[in-house]
């Protein structure tokens, strides 16, 4: 998923291309009001995050823009900014904004929740101790309306699945201690209600988890396990005609 922000502050936007890195969203950043619409065109990304008061071209000038363009009007927009009297807030959503979220009193992951539930897009958290061993799982899930997260310090998974509030985990069976960590992810307040599906060898399935893929079946089975638990539709397969063919917490 492709995630446009548009800010001129360079201290905030390191810190929100980092929170939506972490996300699981591909994060491209524009300084100004012009530059994130050259962008928006370029990239056509899946959802846009923008400030209002900005050089060279406002938000709302950028919301006008976008909504006037047939090929961009039907991105999500959404707003973040110091700039938020309710005339400011009603001006925006008159403009097609889909949310607007005050600076400094928005939470960060208030916002990421927000733009996921509204977007319908669904978070899962991959949990194993390598990006190696997390990649082959990232792109079985590979759905425009997944977003991956992974984290790969296993000390700190009950602690993301309680920060990061992921729809569904997946955890790597073949870790160290993933019984263990398996009972702290099903006994912890904030995580207890998560589905987990487990990935591993044949034999080694966790009594706890809610389901258990086959590793040697992860390109067939993982993605349609969990799209029927979050409640997603599968991508149609192609036509033979027609057939052509990431982030740590």
């Amino acid at each position: 998923m492709n995630l446009l922000l548009i800010e001129d502050n360079q201290h905030l936007q390191r810190i929100f291309y980092e929170k939506f890195r972490r996300e699981g969203f591909n994060v491209t950043v524009a300084n100004d009001g012009r530059q994130g619409l050259q962008c928006a065109a370029e990239i056509r990304p899946d959802v846009i995050l923008l400030d209002i008061m900005m050089p060279n071209m406002d938000g709302f000038e950028v919301l006008t823009h976008l909504r006037a363009d047939p090929n961009l009007s039907s991105i999500p927009a959404f707003v973040l900014s110091n700039r938020a009297t309710s005339s400011d807030v009603q001006h925006a959503l008159a403009l097609g904004a889909r949310q607007f979220f005050p600076k400094g009193i928005s939470a960060l992951e208030d916002i990421a929740r927000q733009i996921r539930a509204t977007c319908g897009f669904k978070k899962v958290l991959v949990c194993t101790n390598s990006p190696t061993l997390a990649e082959p799982i990232v792109n079985a899930l590979a759905h425009p309306h997944l977003l991956c997260a992974v984290v790969t310090v296993l000390a700190e998974i009950v602690n993301a699945a309680n920060r990061d509030t992921p729809e569904l985990i997946v955890l790597d069976a073949r870790v160290p201690n993933a019984v263990t960590l398996l009972q702290q992810l099903k006994t912890h307040p904030a995580a207890k209600s998560i589905p987990v599906i487990a990935v591993g060898n044949p034999g080694q399935p966790l009594n706890r988890a809610d389901e258990f893929i086959d590793s040697a079946r992860l390109v067939s089975d993982l993605r349609p396990t969990v799209m029927k638990r979050l409640g997603l539709e599968e991508i149609p397969a192609a036509t033979p005609s027609n057939a052509t063919v990431p982030a740590n917490a």
